[in-house]
C-alpha cells in the first residue's frame, strides 16, 4: 500500500511510484497489485487515473486506487 505521494516537481510523483514498484517487484516478484491510501481530492484522482490506476474503494476519509 502506497501512502500519499507528493512533489512540486512535475513528473516526480510518478517517478517515485515507478521506482518503488520496481524495487518491490525485485524483492517480492509475486506481488502484482498495488493500492494507495490517498486523500479524497481531485488532484489525487487525476494523478492516479492518469498513471493507469483505477478507483478501487472509497472510504469516509480516503480513496484507494489500484495499480496492476
Amino acid at each position: 500500500v502506497f501512502y500519499t505521494i507528493w512533489s512540486y516537481a512535475p513528473g516526480a510523483g510518478r517517478e517515485l511510484i515507478i521506482k518503488a514498484q520496481k524495487s518491490i517487484e525485485d524483492e517480492f516478484p509475486g506481488i502484482q497489485t498495488y493500492v494507495t491510501l490517498s486523500p479524497k481530492t481531485e488532484m489525487a484522482r487525476k494523478f492516479h487515473h492518469n498513471n493507469g490506476a483505477e478507483t478501487y474503494r472509497e472510504n469516509e476519509d480516503s480513496i484507494n486506487y489500484r495499480y496492476r
